[in-house]
């Protein structure tokens, strides 16, 4: 594939992640939560309905229920059906969540994952058992283990349980000790706080991600969005939602 043909790619996914989640209030989204573009090492789904963890594989589709683990040194990368890029480290267990009209809601119950919204329009929560990370247009860094800690790289999350609330910006970063204890006051990262391991996650096939966008739009109502592309050009795409 040439790198003209892979920046079309990249563009198209972002177009009808944001066609998706535009349509999520008066039109009928598909069924599909996501799907696996990245796969290293040990990593297995547990689907709704079923006992026990098997194989996940690049490509796979995702639902509401599945439960995602990565083993030692394992990782893997999603897309999600709003428009946000999942990247999930090795030794966590996360589940995609039903709940949640507004946002899409991940449930990391213990591990780290890193967030990028493919588009403006895209927002989710990730909830752990420490806080609600509440991630709007933005590249951040969640990690549930004894502490939960999150850095924002760009944008905005605003990290809240019941006894607090911090907003993070840009560069900021919190840790919060357990459900008992409030967010701590967000502070400025230092060098040896930003991650690496998440650009080992090399995403390679969008594609089928934006055949299966495709093939649950109809023609109809037309909307049109303006993506930049990994070259710094802004491209305008428009597309169609299926009526509810």
């Amino acid at each position: 594939m040439t790198k003209t043909m892979k920046l079309m790619a990249a563009a198209a996914v972002v177009a009808a992640a944001s066609l998706a989640g535009w349509g999520q209030a008066a039109f009928c989204a598909p069924k599909i939560a996501a799907v696996t573009v990245y796969i290293t090492g040990e990593v297995q789904v547990k689907r709704t309905g079923e006992k026990a963890f098997a194989e996940l594989k690049v490509n796979d589709m995702l639902y509401p229920g599945d439960n995602i683990k990565t083993g030692p040194g394992a990782r893997a990368g999603l897309v999600t059906k709003g428009g946000a890029e999942v990247r999930l480290n090795e030794n966590s267990n996360f589940e995609i969540s039903g709940a949640g009209k507004l946002r899409e809601m991940l449930n990391l119950s213990v591990g780290q994952l890193w967030t990028r919204m493919l588009h403006k329009m895209a927002k989710i929560n990730v909830r752990t058992p420490s806080a609600v990370c509440a991630v709007r247009g933005t590249e951040a860094d969640i990690e549930q283990r004894s502490l939960l800690t999150v850095k924002v790289y760009e944008g905005h999350v605003d990290v809240q349980n019941s006894l607090g609330k911090q907003s993070l910006k840009a560069g900021q970063m919190t840790t919060v000790a357990g459900a008992n204890a409030a967010p701590e006051a967000a502070k400025a990262m230092s060098g040896g706080d930003a991650g690496k391991w998440q650009e080992d996650v090399k995403v390679s096939d969008y594609d089928k991600f934006v055949k299966l966008m495709e093939e649950s739009a109809a023609s109809g109502k037309k909307l049109k969005t303006s993506v930049k592309m990994p070259d710094g050009t802004v491209k305008q795409i428009e597309g169609g939602l299926k009526k509810k």
